[in-house]
């Protein structure tokens, strides 16, 4: 049990943190909405945070491998913390101005981003600790991540109708600070990599150049970065700015979008769960190809399409069971073509890749609402959503997915 205490300290972190960050996901476009009714405007906010989450991945990387994904995720969460909590402060003492929320959001993106990274950084030498397989540990580090939706976001909807979305972003702000310590004395394991402080500006940027060569070099995860990218934009502009508006103006209620995003999850994690426990690390492409089919297009109809709450909980979840080994499939995929000494680089140069798209899905789901309502906004998104998850079918590149091992891009 104390042999496994680092990496049920990293889980927990994984967790807590996505359990805040999934409850400030409905609070601060709720609080926008409802204040503005302007969709642009929801769609700024949103993209303010993910454009702060995209730069700071790619600045941050150079800096996990130099100094640590350890002191990366502890810095990382407090400067999170530090963004969140200041927004209530604001808001109570009567400044918060949509230019402060802007600015203040984007500082809440500036720290999420590379507290993942360095969090995902930090796992194998977990692993190595502890001798749990990679499919098993990267399962369980998504199942930490899907839980924190199922239980963040029932909870924020729930205190959005209770107390205000501003109450929410200080539970949010609670969760980072105990993730920070979560990290910060538990998970103090040693790294193969000599992560001795580079000294020059000119050594940052040449550490940036090589990250971004080796991910330039290997198509395999420059494509699965295109379609995150593709996907992520897409997802977030459904759940960030269509979703809450069908909350605020269909539904009529905070708490049904809670309780569709903590379905997804939960499903989710059951997906998680059941690769973990099943999966051999076998015919990985096969298995994201199917899932991200399954998971993608066919929930952007069910909300269209708007059934009974009940029946439309029921099919996105199951639906989104088959999104839960997707990112685990990814994960082993990296740990199998990055070494080690090159993981917070490349890894934040993935990320940013992958989240490079999303300012744009917002502001595109934004002035879709503005346009044509809810209704044709998702079902747009959706379309765009089925072409992107078809790439795995039809272009080969995808079948390196299944290789156990591959000989590092050199980088000079």
């Amino acid at each position: 049990m104390i042999r496994r205490l680092p990496l049920t300290a990293l889980v927990a972190a994984c967790g807590v943190s996505s359990f805040g960050a999934t409850m400030t996901m409905i609070a601060i476009p709720w609080f926008v909405l409802s204040r503005t009714g302007s969709g642009v405007q929801t769609g700024a906010v949103a993209a303010a945070e993910t454009l702060g989450l995209v730069l700071s991945v790619v600045l941050a990387g150079p800096l996990l491998d130099r100094y640590g994904a350890w002191r990366g995720s502890v810095v990382a969460d407090l400067a999170a913390f530090l963004a969140v909590v200041a927004i209530p402060v604001a808001d109570a003492l009567h400044v918060l101005s949509l230019p402060v929320l802007v600015v203040l959001v984007f500082g809440i993106g500036a720290g999420r981003a590379p507290s993942r990274s360095a969090k995902q950084v930090l796992l194998p030498a977990v692993l190595a600790v502890t001798g749990v397989p990679v499919e098993r540990g990267t399962s369980a580090e998504e199942s930490a991540l899907r839980t924190g939706d199922l239980l963040g976001a029932p909870l924020g909807g729930v205190l959005i109708g209770l107390v205000g979305p501003t109450w929410v972003l200080l539970a949010d702000g609670a969760a980072l600070l105990s993730a920070a310590v979560l990290v910060g004395l538990l998970v103090r394991v040693r790294s193969a990599v000599n992560l001795t402080p580079a000294p020059s500006t000119r050594a940052y940027l040449r550490e940036l150049r090589q990250a971004a060569e080796h991910f330039r070099q290997d198509r395999l995860l420059l494509v699965i970065g295109v379609q995150c990218a593709a996907l992520n934009a897409v997802t977030v502009g459904l759940l960030s700015v269509l979703l809450p508006a069908y909350g605020l103006t269909v539904w009529h209620n905070s708490t049904l979008v809670g309780v569709l995003i903590a379905a997804s999850s939960g499903a989710s994690i059951l997906g998680t769960a059941l690769y973990g426990w099943l999966g051999d690390g076998g015919h990985r492409w096969r298995v994201f190809a199917t899932c991200s089919l399954i998971s993608g297009a066919p929930v952007f109809l069910a909300v269209a399409v708007d059934p009974n709450p009940v029946l439309l909980v029921l099919v996105v979840s199951a639906c989104m069971m088959a999104n839960g080994p997707i990112n685990p499939v990814i994960a082993a995929v990296k740990y199998a073509r990055v070494p080690e000494q090159l993981r917070g680089r490349v890894f934040a140069a993935f990320h940013a890749s992958a989240n490079a798209a999303m300012p744009l899905g917002l502001l595109l789901a934004g002035v879709l609402l503005d346009a044509v309502g809810p209704t044709a906004a998702v079902l747009a998104l959706g379309g765009v959503c089925l072409v992107v998850t078809l790439w795995p079918f039809l272009f080969r590149v995808w079948r390196g997915m299944d290789e156990r091992a591959r000989v590092p891009v050199p980088v000079e």
